[in-house]
């Protein structure tokens, strides 16, 4: 058995080392839905018998932090099966390698070239950033996050008398950062929509990580530092995109949904704020029934869920910075400048490229999978928009279609929530860029 094992080893090392970035990638998140897929298919994981292609739905909404699901978590799994979630959507938000690299760089040793390549390309991060400095951040500032909002939502389950109330803290907070959006309760977060505490708690856990850990390490140097400077444009790109989204969609959903205009102002304002703050992070959660929206209401939803979260994030979508470049793209050219800038800088031309080919895969993606939906599944248009969006941009909200969906739909909005985790580009990429030559090819630690 010790020799397969090796053997296994060693075809795996040589299997990932011949791969492009972009490939091996893709292949990490694969393994690790396969690997969570086995967890959650033994026995002792299930409480009810739960058929394969479920399980391989959840899982993978589990490892891509979409949230959505064919079953309830709760009934149909026990708690080993949803601590298996929680591993699943906490190494679906950090990253692929993330937790391997932090342990490597933390018994002194260095990394491969070819697993730095892995995590550039995973993490777009701006130049002067150390990859392996960003890895120790990302690990050391999450498990500090979380651990503070556990302790705030374990104060208030248990005082709403939620059963188990600090494993179902442990539960949302890992899977409001990693903006998961999966839950124990079955109307998600509907119980609390008038608990402050718990609307903000799990809104700047979902803010926090969806904008990024580049913002976070801009906070902490300028913290440490006493100084602004630290702050990088992309980080301030960041901040007044999701704000934008955030001061533009609020105010619509309080002022014209008419299904939260018989609650008081203070309340309305929580539930528009929460619905914006979910579907802009890409965390899912819901406090209000989001089948009961009104059409204008979803729209802004979907939007706001196409525009999605941020580079080195947690969260899916177009992203910010994309948006900001096709902005200033629109911007420039309406003012006939030949040079695309935006906010007083020039956006490098290799950026603007991405940004058009990535929103351009995102829309083509998402515009197949909703004329797929639309023939083989028997709900009207806007249904099936906003699940197909909420699948692509790793979202989770649902207009309640999820647990109705044939197999063939099953099958197309698994594939949605795994390319939307990749990522659109970095899928193509993986598709279609060549493998490298093996005389490049280095022993490294990938398989670690």
């Amino acid at each position: 058995m010790h020799k397969i094992i090796i053997k296994f080893y060693e075809w795996l090392n040589h299997f990932y080392i011949k791969l492009k970035p972009t490939q091996a990638l893709m292949f990490g998140f694969l393994s690790y839905a396969i690997i969570g897929i086995i967890f959650l298919s033994l026995p002792f994981s299930r409480t009810n018998h739960v058929n394969l292609l479920d399980n391989i739905f959840n899982v993978v909404s589990a490892i891509s932090t979409t949230g959505l699901t064919t079953i309830s978590v709760a009934d149909n799994y026990t708690f080993f099966g949803q601590l298996v979630f929680v591993v699943l959507f906490q190494l679906g938000g950090i990253g692929y390698m993330t937790v391997s690299s932090f342990i490597i760089l933390a018994r002194g040793k260095e990394l491969s070239p070819i697993r730095l390549g892995i995590l550039k390309a995973e993490f777009t991060l701006p130049q002067g950033f150390d990859i392996k400095v960003f890895v120790r951040q990302i690990v050391i500032f999450s498990l500090i996050i979380e651990s503070l909002g556990v302790l705030f939502l374990w104060f208030e389950f248990r005082a709403a008398g939620i059963h188990n109330a600090l494993w179902s803290a442990i539960f949302h907070c890992v899977s409001a950062f990693a903006t998961a959006g999966f839950s124990l309760n079955n109307n998600s977060l509907e119980s609390f929509s008038d608990n402050t505490v718990v609307n903000m708690t799990i809104g700047i856990l979902a803010y926090i990580g969806a904008i990024g850990f580049i913002v976070l390490q801009d906070a902490w140097l300028s913290i440490r530092h006493r100084s602004a400077h630290y702050i990088t444009l992309t980080s301030k790109i960041i901040l007044l995109v999701t704000l934008v989204v955030f001061l533009v969609g609020t105010p619509l959903l309080f002022f014209f949904e008419p299904s939260i205009q018989t609650i008081s102002p203070y309340n309305r304002f929580l539930a528009a704020a929460f619905q914006i703050i979910t579907a802009s992070s890409t965390a899912g959660f819901n406090t209000i029934p989001i089948s009961g929206l009104t059409g204008a209401s979803l729209a802004i939803l979907i939007l706001s869920m196409i525009i999605g979260a941020s580079p080195s994030g947690t969260g899916g979508g177009i992203k910010t910075t994309s948006i900001s470049s096709l902005y200033s793209i629109l911007a420039s050219v309406v003012r006939g400048k030949c040079k695309i800038t935006f906010w007083g800088h020039e956006v490098p031309v290799a950026r603007l490229y991405t940004a058009v080919a990535s929103t351009t895969l995102y829309m083509s993606i998402l515009g197949v999978g909703v004329y797929l939906l639309c023939l083989t599944q028997p709900f009207n248009f806007l249904e099936i928009l906003f699940e197909t969006a909420s699948a692509l941009g790793t979202v989770g909200l649902s207009m309640g279609i999820t647990g109705n969906l044939n197999i063939f739909g099953k099958i197309a909005i698994t594939l949605l929530m795994f390319i939307g985790r990749v990522g659109p580009l970095t899928f193509g990429l993986s598709m279609f860029q060549k493998q490298i030559d093996d005389d490049t090819i280095k022993k490294s630690d990938l398989a670690v």
